[in-house]
């Protein structure tokens, strides 16, 4: 399997995902709000096990900053940090930031959540304005 670089643009449901393979920088930028998250999340779990499997060395560098999500979505989001927990295990570098707005303690708890859970260190980036989002409606 020849992999390739994942971008996939963001709507008001799901967010704007980015694989870069020449530089080894994901990120997930939006809401996460899907009804069928298996459609949506499903191939980039796939994408990402190949990724894992062939990774042993290096860095990896993964921005979060999930605006809204569901509890199925945030679950996903769960997997993707097991992927990467397993690359760390492999003695990859991993840098995982979770962005989060400054009046949003959901978001930064589900963050700090997570990172409890899976014992993955991750770096917490507050931001003070709200973005402006180009799509708002699907």
């Amino acid at each position: 399997m020849i992999m390739q670089q994942v971008e996939i643009e963001a709507t008001y449901r799901s967010p704007h995902v980015i694989f870069n393979l020449e530089d080894n920088k994901f990120s997930f930028e939006g809401n996460s709000i899907l009804v069928n998250v298996d459609e949506f999340y499903d191939p980039l779990l796939n994408w990402m096990d190949e990724y894992v499997k062939r990774k042993s060395k290096g860095e990896v560098e993964i921005v979060f900053d999930i605006e809204y999500t569901n509890l199925a979505s945030a679950k996903r989001l769960v997997f993707f940090l097991y992927r990467l927990k397993e690359l760390q295990d492999k003695g990859v570098a991993v840098k995982v930031y979770w962005r989060y707005y400054s009046n949003d303690s959901d978001a930064y708890e589900m963050g700090q959540d997570f990172a409890q859970m899976l014992e993955l260190p991750i770096q917490f980036l507050q931001y003070e304005k709200l973005k402006k989002r180009e799509i708002w409606s699907d």
